[in-house]
């Protein structure tokens, strides 16, 4: 693990401090797709954020695993397809 992300500092601190050896936290996703050393990214973020940064994810080239549900309308997930290809 080499990085978590979370607008709650404390809750980031808390999971970073679980991680052997540690992982460097931020506040704002977007600088964790922006490292070259990030292969996929793991997105655990309410619902209806998780389309956003799937398709952030993507477009910067990482591998995106999802928490259910990865949509909440069918454009949506017709959005996330338009990406994949």
């Amino acid at each position: 693990m080499l990085a978590c992300c979370d607008v709650d500092s404390q809750r980031a601190e808390k999971f970073a401090s679980d991680i052997q050896g540690g992982c460097q936290i931020y506040g704002d996703y977007r600088k964790v797709l922006d490292r070259d050393d990030i292969d996929a990214v793991t997105i655990g973020t309410p619902d209806h954020w998780h389309v956003k940064i799937a398709i952030d994810a993507m477009r910067a080239g990482k591998d995106v695993y999802c928490e259910k549900p990865l949509t909440l309308t069918i454009d949506e997930g017709k959005s996330i397809c338009r990406v994949f290809k």
